[in-house]
């Protein structure tokens, strides 16, 4: 079992360096948005990109977890071929019809999307440019599918790192030096899109069958489709909490928050790292005799790895961003720090993202995706009647703590499902004695070593010890630690 895992852990690995290369866009940009455009600017940016992130939904209706699910399980070469190819000419086909719509509606969708616009006559234009983003992206999302499915992490780590390359420079040119705002934010993003689409397409051409088997179609529909109220119920989780903080608390309130919540998309760049690696392996290992202690092994993990990257994260990155470093000044400008206060809460909820999509291997082995929509649609009620009820009075804070409560109850619900279909004995004394573990840290920095970064530092060190005092180690890991230190 522990090979197997060691193998999930290099591939995440691999994945998580491309797709943290793909994030530092995210992550290097803040910084240099926080110098360049105002709050109020980025948060007509922010609204942009949830426009782009609910819209690919339908851009990609559910193909997506069907091919990989359906590529995943083919065994010939030929099935692999004509699921690819039938994957891939169905969506060129759908996506230009969607795009075309979106340009012939943009007018309306800007007036809609934004309701007091910091640049009201680009609204239209800016529309125009997403429906592009979401064609070339969405294209673009099958070849990456191909390059994990068939184990080419590398060669996904290099795209994802030349698109990283041209998005900065396009945003530094455009953003910097023709001072275009949101405008070139979008279109740094929308020529960068294009040109990953270019170098993946021969590849996808290449793998995939130039047809489209309608009966094969039909079936990855039936998986598919039902995932469209999932990912729309996901996205209410994750952004209705900025358009809600945009209508009542303002603009510029709705950019703060997005600023703090980029900065908490750490964890999510660790979460999809793990999901990248996790989907093709518990797949691929789904009939092995070990493999449910396995998936229960791999959650445990995952949480210990999640939970001391929460406390690091938490206990250096706020004093590491507000210090006055010599010739550049504080690495996020001060009018963005009101947002920080976000941070440590959608970190937390983003942990809570990958236990979901641990729990998802009952759904994807027993074909149950039908149950989900009733998963995230609750958790969507949850965010959208707490994010109204609360946010106009406590503004962002409010709508942190929902999103934060979305996901816990989002994973719970899950369980529940998942546990009478596919049942995973999941390590659930090692998992409290790990959260205990890390509870008593991050309070014990907070209210003790608050100004001290040596007691941090010390407490973070602590956590191998802690956990064994907590006797959270088996034989076997007990094992392989005193053979890292040289003691059998």
């Amino acid at each position: 079992m522990l090979e197997k895992l060691k193998n999930l852990t290099r591939a995440s690995l691999v994945y998580g360096v491309g797709h943290i290369l793909t994030r530092l866009v995210t992550f290097l940009l803040l910084p240099y948005y926080s110098h360049k455009i105002s709050p109020a600017e980025y948060g007509e940016v922010s609204l942009y990109f949830l426009f782009l992130a609910v819209v690919q939904t339908f851009f990609l209706y559910g193909l997506d977890i069907a091919y990989l699910r359906y590529f995943n399980l083919a065994k010939e070469e030929k099935d692999r071929r004509t699921i690819t190819g039938t994957t891939f000419w169905a969506t060129v086909l759908s996506s230009s019809g969607l795009a075309l719509l979106i340009i012939i509606g943009s007018g309306t969708l800007g007036s809609l999307l934004i309701a007091h616009p910091v640049h009201p006559e680009q609204t239209g234009a800016m529309i125009r440019l997403c429906a592009g983003i979401l064609f070339f992206d969405t294209l673009s999302a099958f070849p990456f599918l191909l390059l994990r499915s068939t184990h080419r992490p590398l060669r996904f780590t290099a795209v994802k790192l030349l698109n990283v390359c041209v998005n900065i420079g396009l945003n530094i040119w455009f953003v910097g030096y023709l001072e275009m705002t949101t405008a070139g934010v979008l279109w740094a993003n929308f020529l960068a899109s294009l040109f990953t689409l270019i170098v993946l397409l021969p590849r996808i051409i290449r793998s995939g069958a130039f047809t489209i088997d309608r009966p094969l179609f039909r079936e990855m529909l039936r998986f598919g489709l039902p995932n469209i109220p999932t990912y729309l119920f996901v996205m209410v989780v994750e952004l209705a909490d900025r358009k809600i903080i945009e209508l009542y608390r303002g603009i510029e309130e709705a950019g703060l928050y997005s600023a703090g919540y980029k900065l908490g998309m750490f964890m999510a760049v660790v979460t999809a790292a793990f999901r990248f690696a996790w989907q093709p392996f518990f797949l691929s290992h789904a009939d092995d005799a070990e493999a449910r202690p396995m998936y229960a092994r791999v959650l445990t993990y995952y949480l210990l790895v999640t939970g001391v990257l929460f406390l690091g994260l938490v206990f250096f990155i706020d004093p590491l961003i507000k210090h006055d470093w010599p010739g550049m000044g504080p690495i996020i400008d001060a009018r963005y720090w009101a947002g920080l206060s976000v941070f440590p809460i959608i970190l937390l909820a983003h942990i809570f993202d990958g236990v979901y999509a641990n729990l998802m291997v009952g759904i994807y082995l027993k074909k149950q995706t039908r149950k989900l929509p009733l998963v995230t649609g609750t958790a969507a009620v949850f965010t959208i009647a707490a994010c109204l009820l609360l946010v106009p009075t406590y503004g962002m804070m409010a709508a942190a703590w929902i999103t934060l409560c979305a996901f816990v109850l989002q994973a719970g619900l899950l369980y529940v499902v998942v546990n009478k279909v596919y049942p995973v004995p999941y390590e659930w004394s090692r998992i409290g004695k790990l959260t205990l573990l890390c509870v008593v840290l991050f309070f014990v920095a907070v209210y003790v070593g608050e100004s001290s970064m040596a007691v941090r530092v010390l407490l973070l060190f602590f956590i191998p010890f802690g956990l064994a005092l907590l006797k959270f180690y088996d034989d076997r890991e007990r094992f392989y630690i005193r053979k890292l230190f040289g003691r059998q």
